[in-house]
């Protein structure tokens, strides 16, 4: 049985995108909301860099979160890497400023993927970089967690030593 392309085009079209129209429009807004509450906790964290709240702080992440950040050694697997990263970040690393308004957010059912510019700083050169974030999330008894995470730096980096 041979298939007109038009027909095969739009039995593709409908195939692939059924999933993301099947979301009724509230649940699509609640759920970018808690994504947003995620993210703006994340970003809390880093601007607050209170240690001592690592374990509620480490509660948005999955188990098995992975984890990669901007120098070649910080690939991170399981919430224990995630945990020395991150005590390590609060107690040496610069700032990150996400901004909020500007996270581009797609949810598919119970995974969001998302990806921000951000900015990152002061360097020893008193300036600030952008920085781009990407990652997932995925919904789990009702609450988002990070399942991946990743940092990078457009190329080329300008360090000052």
């Amino acid at each position: 049985m041979k298939i007109h392309p038009t027909i095969l085009s739009l039995l593709i079209f409908l195939a692939t995108n059924t999933i993301s129209f099947s979301q009724p429009t509230y649940n699509k807004q609640v759920n970018r909301k808690e994504v947003i509450n995620v993210l703006q906790q994340f970003q809390d964290g880093y601007y607050n860099r209170d240690t001592s709240i690592i374990d509620q702080f480490l509660e948005m992440f999955t188990d098995d979160i992975v984890y990669m950040g901007v120098a070649s050694h910080e690939f991170f697997k399981g919430k224990e890497s995630v945990r020395k990263l991150t005590i390590w970040d609060w107690n040496n690393w610069f700032d990150i400023r996400i901004p909020i308004e500007e996270v581009d957010i797609r949810i598919v059912n119970d995974v969001a993927w998302f990806e921000v510019i951000a900015e990152s700083g002061p360097w020893r050169d008193g300036k600030t970089y952008e920085i781009r974030m990407v990652g997932s999330l995925v919904k789990n008894n009702n609450r988002w967690l990070f399942k991946q995470l990743c940092f990078s730096y457009p190329a080329p980096l300008k360090v000052v030593e």
